[in-house]
């Protein structure tokens, strides 16, 4: 059995009255390539960056090789392996 790499349990975001992520999960296995889609404010960037620490989860937590890692800041992810990069257009 693979081992779990990521998993993303009831996760939501809420600013102000706006609530960007609602209530996701998922697994992520050792090996596994996902994509993420949806249209211009669906959440997406809100999802990652709860996950990566950029910003803190309303609610629901965040599990990187089975610590939960969902308060710790990014620079702490990262140097568990953690991060995430950004789209670079040219």
């Amino acid at each position: 059995m693979r081992e779990k790499m990521l998993e993303v349990v009831d996760v939501s975001k809420v600013f102000g009255g706006l609530r960007a992520v609602d209530d996701i999960s998922l697994t992520v296995n050792d090996g596994d390539i996902y994509g993420v889609i949806g249209p211009n404010g669906a959440g997406k960037s809100t999802l990652f960056n709860v996950i990566a620490g950029v910003i803190k989860p309303t609610v629901g937590k965040v599990v990187f090789k089975s610590k939960d890692v969902s308060l710790i800041p990014a620079f702490q992810k990262c140097r568990l392996g953690l991060g995430r990069t950004f789209q670079a257009a040219q």
